[in-house]
Order: C-alpha cells, then structure tokens, then sequence
C-alpha cells in the first residue's frame, strides 16, 4: 500500500472522528438530552468556542486526508 493512501486514510479517519465527537458533545443539545446530562455524571458537553473549533479543525484534516488519498 502506498505511504500516500495510507496517510490520506487515517487522516479521513481522525477528521471524521473529530467531527463526530463535536457533534455527540455539542452544547446545542435538546432538552431531553440536557436531562439525561444531568443524570449521568461522567457526561461532558463542550463550550461553544471548542465546538465549532474542533467542527472545522475535523474538516480541515478530513480534506487534507481527501486530498492525500487522492493524490495517490
């Protein structure tokens, strides 16, 4: 497998895993879920500055990944 693809893969991998964690952690959760929050006590939800830092630093790194797999 060339270093490329693999780099471009795992790379896609940790953006969208990044995106996902911001999103099931985002301070705009519903009411219900705010509840269950409140419940739980190892449940953590996100400022809004480090949600939509880590919602755009998930995309950038996916696109660069995008491109890498790409480019080989």
């Amino acid at each position: 497998m060339k270093k490329g693809l693999l780099r471009g893969i795992i790379l896609i991998a940790i953006g969208a895993f990044t995106i996902y964690w911001a999103i099931d952690h985002s301070p705009n959760a519903s009411v219900g879920e705010k509840v269950n929050d409140l419940l739980d006590e190892n449940a953590y939800r996100m400022s809004e500055a480090w949600y939509y830092t880590s919602l755009v630093a998930g995309s950038i790194i996916a696109l660069l990944g995008l491109r890498n797999l790409l480019k080989s």
